[in-house]
């Protein structure tokens, strides 16, 4: 979990903002680049078995619009490039996506060290999503 920690104190040490508005540091997992996203849930998954199971099988929210017919589409064409390209795009865009709320709690986690260090206050509530942001 260290190495997923560092991940995401990386990703707010070099993706945060500061908002003007909210008075703080701020940074949305979806400002992310892809291929950074992409990173972040290959390690959550690789750190979390049942996370991995959830993320890939029928516990994501995609797996039956656009998931479980890529897999199929592709089982039946295994020869084709482009449809393993099609393929690959979907499952990692339908993990990512469902891993977001992890990976944003993650990063939220950092932003309020992250913050405090620079002399303002951050606080997330995982539970709404409504954050508290402002000088400390």
């Amino acid at each position: 979990m260290n190495q997923i920690m560092d991940f995401a104190e990386g990703c707010v040490e070099k993706y945060a903002t500061f908002d003007g508005c909210d008075g703080c540091y701020t940074l949305d997992v979806y400002e992310l680049p892809d291929f950074v996203q992409h990173e972040f849930a290959a390690m959550l998954i690789g750190n979390d078995e049942s996370l991995a199971v959830e993320a890939t099988g029928p516990d994501n929210k995609k797996w039956d619009s656009k998931m479980l017919p890529a897999l199929t589409r592709y089982l039946k064409n295994s020869t084709d490039k482009d449809e393993q390209a099609e393929f690959n795009r979907i499952w990692i865009e339908c993990i990512t996506s469902h891993l977001a709320n992890q990976m944003q709690s993650l990063i939220d986690d950092c932003m309020t060290d992250f913050n405090f260090d620079h002399g303002y206050r951050f606080s997330s509530s995982k539970y709404y999503g409504i954050a508290s942001h402002g000088p400390i």
